[in-house]
């Protein structure tokens, strides 16, 4: 299946907001906050993990999500819609 973004990119979309909760959390002063934040930058490692493995269904599956839901999330981030 082909995607509208490259690997590359998809990459960059999960390294991005990994880094953007990175930032948050080191702003954060409430404990709860802190743990739901290192669970995001977790999933997103994960993400990041499994966009460079081999299993084709699993990056299929991240691509989908990059493309579908965290595209439109980081464009409305940065002000383009």
């Amino acid at each position: 299946m082909e995607y509208p973004i490259s690997l590359d990119t998809a990459l960059s979309i999960v390294g991005s907001l990994k880094v953007k909760t990175m930032k948050e959390k080191s702003n954060a002063h409430n404990e709860d906050e802190r743990k739901e934040l290192d669970d995001k930058i977790r999933m997103y490692l994960q993400e990041e993990r499994i966009l460079y493995g081999t299993d084709e269904y699993n990056r299929m599956s991240v691509m989908d999500k990059v493309v579908n839901y965290y595209s439109p999330l980081i464009k409305q981030l940065n002000g383009f819609t």
